[in-house]
């Protein structure tokens, strides 16, 4: 049995980066850049109008208020995507829209709620400073900037700023092909009438799920009896793919098959059984650049160490570092208690109270309880050296993604 730690280790260094693709940005969302993004130009690329108002000379509004506005003379209007060669002079003003272009000479944007027009003219009843609600070209983003850096993921903002950029497509890296089987007699596809003794294969729904936030391609390759032959048949099919996933069957039982179906098939064992709680009966190996995950039966010791140890793999192959949980710190709201010399997970939620935080330890803590998965939003760590800690101390609860 080995530590949580050295587990993660061990399979961070069996991984392989995958290849990269080009796609557009439409389809970039929630994929992983393979390339750095300079920017090809200044963004805005030119000085434009931050306001709906006038483009003026600062200094002609010096003296203006509202008992005695100034008036100037309007010499264009400037709507977005358009601009005017007219010259801001002393005593001029031009309509301007947002966004639009500021005309050559004028400093400043007096906003339209400070000022009345009046036919040709406009009234001015409020001082403006020197450059005020002007947006200047590169303000936003500098020509030959490192705007997007590989490794990072896409999200809503990183595909606006690829447009805003001019790329139609962009290079990213291929999700990795991950192969899900859940193993054992007992299991019945969802939509099937349950007989006794039988129950719902959840674990391969979990873990679809899973891999799907994790940024991999899952396939469900449907249940493996308790029979060799049926599990090796499987196990063989999934080898295809660059992870396999297999839940149950890896414990000490007399049908707990999976660990002797893998080596039979040319896995090469890594590990089995790990010093956490729960997730302790977990195996991992590789074959021909596959890597292989025998994770436990219950559903929560499943994607707990799924959590802990798959996501992390996942994340590497595709290039990106930040598969650490956030942490968070809290006052524990009930006290929580471990025994014997593993690390125990605990499935916890934080709840904000006054100016706290507070982390509030799910009611149950049993592998079996499915729904604390539910109801949790992170994980409170116990160190395998901490038998208790007290109700109202400090802790960290890692958010889960």
């Amino acid at each position: 049995m080995i530590e949580l730690e050295e587990a993660l280790e061990i399979i961070l260094s069996q991984v392989k980066l995958v290849s990269s693709e080009k796609v557009d940005i439409l389809s970039s969302l929630s994929r992983t850049l393979a390339e750095d993004v300079y920017a090809d130009f200044d963004i805005p690329g030119f000085d434009r109008a931050a306001m709906d108002g006038y483009a003026v000379l600062s200094k002609d509004t010096n003296s203006a208020s509202k008992k005695k506005p100034v008036i100037l003379e309007v010499i264009a209007n400037v709507p977005a995507g358009y601009s005017t060669e007219k010259v801001v002079k002393n005593g001029r003003a031009v309509r301007i829209m947002t966004g639009a272009p500021m005309p050559k000479g004028a400093d400043a944007v007096v906003m339209v709620e400070d000022t009345e027009k009046e036919e040709e003219k406009v009234k001015i009843f409020r001082k403006v400073t020197c450059q005020k609600n002007v947006s200047f070209a590169g303000e936003d983003v500098k020509k030959g900037e490192l705007i997007l850096s590989q490794g990072s993921l896409v999200r809503p903002a990183e595909v606006a700023m690829l447009a805003s950029l001019g790329k139609e497509n962009v290079l990213v890296k291929i999700k990795p092909r991950v192969a899900i089987i859940s193993t054992g007699d007992e299991l019945v596809e969802v939509g099937r009438t349950l007989q006794k003794g039988e129950i719902y294969d959840s674990n391969s729904y979990a873990l679809f799920s899973q891999v799907l936030s994790s940024g991999g391609e899952p396939y469900r390759l449907g249940i493996a009896r308790d029979k060799r032959e049926n599990l090796l048949a499987r196990i063989k099919e999934g080898l295809s793919y660059q992870l396999l996933l297999l839940s149950g069957g890896v414990s000490v039982g007399d049908y707990d098959l999976v660990t002797d179906a893998l080596k039979k098939a040319g896995v090469q064992m890594l590990f089995w059984k790990v010093a956490v709680k729960p997730g302790k009966p977990t195996f991992f190996g590789v074959r021909k650049g596959t890597l292989v995950f025998g994770l436990p039966g219950y559903p929560v010791s499943s994607m707990v160490n799924f959590e802990n140890l798959v996501r992390p793999a996942i994340f590497s192959m595709l290039g990106r570092d930040d598969w650490q949980r956030i942490r968070v710190k809290a006052i524990l709201e009930k006290a929580v208690s471990s025994r014997g010399r593993r690390k125990k997970i605990i499935r916890a939620k934080l709840v904000k109270e006054g100016d706290k935080y507070l982390a509030v330890p799910a009611t149950s803590q049993q592998s079996s309880v499915l729904k604390s998965m539910v109801w949790a939003d992170s994980f409170l760590i116990l160190p395998k050296e901490v038998e208790r800690i007290e109700k109202g101390e400090e802790v960290f609860l890692e958010l889960l993604q």
